[in-house]
């Protein structure tokens, strides 16, 4: 029995696999997936990584403290509508939110802010990668 059920479950998340990368091809393929990241932008990805384990110990410290989280805006050139400003904005989303204190909530291409939440306002770095 336990056999038919882990075959079952890896079915269920292949199949999930599939349906999304046959999803993001159908959307792709309409032109309304249009992004690039310059492979040089990854270069700027060691920071939010680096943060990865302080941030859990924070976080796991704020679940004692409770402290006040806060919402700022920072200034993050957004660009406009090419496929590379496009990549740029989901870049700075994506990077910046992999460490557990930071989630970068929205970018305004038109102020050229984003809007960010750390719950820990005191140990988050100040600019966005």
């Amino acid at each position: 029995m336990t056999r038919v059920a882990a075959w079952l479950s890896w079915l269920a998340v292949l199949f999930g696999l599939w349906l999304g990368a046959t999803l993001a091809e159908v959307i792709r393929s309409q032109g309304l997936l249009r992004y690039r990241v310059p492979w040089r932008w990854l270069r700027l990805v060691w920071k939010p990584l680096g943060r990865v384990v302080p941030d859990f110990f924070v976080v796991l410290w704020a679940l004692v403290r409770r402290p006040q989280g806060r919402f700022q805006k920072l200034e993050f050139p957004a660009g406009g509508e090419r496929a590379v400003d496009a990549g740029r904005r989901a870049f700075g989303v994506l990077a910046p939110s992999l460490a557990p204190n930071r989630l970068v909530v929205d970018i305004d291409p038109d102020t050229g802010e984003a809007l960010v939440h750390d719950l820990v306002p005191s140990v988050a770095p100040r600019e966005l990668p």
